[in-house]
């Protein structure tokens, strides 16, 4: 990897989650001569799978990376899940190029390779899929150093983003949310937002418990990490 690569790296580290994930994916597309990414969320609840990041893909082709027949129906899928942090290239896989997810999907938008590896947390909890396509007919060796490198924050990322794309939040509980991110107790929300603290703590349980939060420390983290807009003046 050539050293503006590393220099890219080190900067994209340094953001915002959201903004350092999209220049992470693009520097797989336009330093490793990759066409495309995608990250897919990987639901708790049921296992579906959630898009969350599209660089490159035709709209189409991204949504069938979250349809049932290619995520629960095809043996590739199958083994990326089994072998989290294992990036598995076209070849890793037996009879990849003879399967639904290359003849359906991939091919006739123009892919002729690529890269799949499975998003797994420190406890080994599988989040999501990153998929790294190329037209060409195989993947630069920077791309499996680069996809290794940049695997944690997005790991840490689609995590954060699925969970606020399935917890569906309404915008009173956004508000309140963004006061817990900047640290005001259950008293100092109600009188801002010149609601009941009754109610304000009934809106806390909910969020905690659509985000799958342990906590309001662990949600006030998600939240900066998800980099909610709404401030404690409740501007969006």
């Amino acid at each position: 990897m050539d050293h503006s690569c590393h220099e890219f790296l080190a900067d994209a580290l340094e953001t915002r989650a959201t903004t350092r994930c999209r220049l992470l994916a693009e520097s797989l597309v336009h330093r490793t001569g990759a066409d495309a990414v995608g990250l897919m969320g990987i639901s708790p609840e049921d296992g579906t799978h959630v898009p969350v990041l599209n660089v490159g893909y035709d709209p189409t082709t991204f949504e069938q990376h979250a349809s049932a027949r290619y995520t629960r129906h095809t043996p590739g899928v199958q083994q990326i899940l089994a072998r989290a942090g294992r990036i598995h290239s076209w070849e890793d896989i037996p009879g990849f190029r003879e399967s639904y997810q290359a003849q359906a999907v991939y091919q006739p938008a123009g892919f002729h390779n690529g890269i799949s590896v499975a998003l797994a947390t420190a406890e080994q909890t599988v989040v999501g899929m990153l998929h790294v396509s190329t037209r060409r007919d195989h993947m630069d060796s920077d791309a499996l150093e680069l996809v290794e490198r940049a695997r944690p924050v997005l790991t840490e990322w689609v995590d954060t983003m699925t969970r606020f794309q399935l917890a569906r939040l309404s915008r009173r509980q956004f508000e309140i949310l963004a006061r817990m991110r900047d640290g005001m107790s259950n008293a100092e929300i109600a009188a801002d937002l010149v609601i009941a603290p009754r109610t304000v703590t009934t809106h806390i349980e909910h969020i905690l418990r659509r985000l799958g939060a342990t906590n309001r420390t662990q949600a006030a983290v998600w939240a900066e990490r998800y980099g909610l807009r709404w401030s404690a003046s409740g501007s969006g």
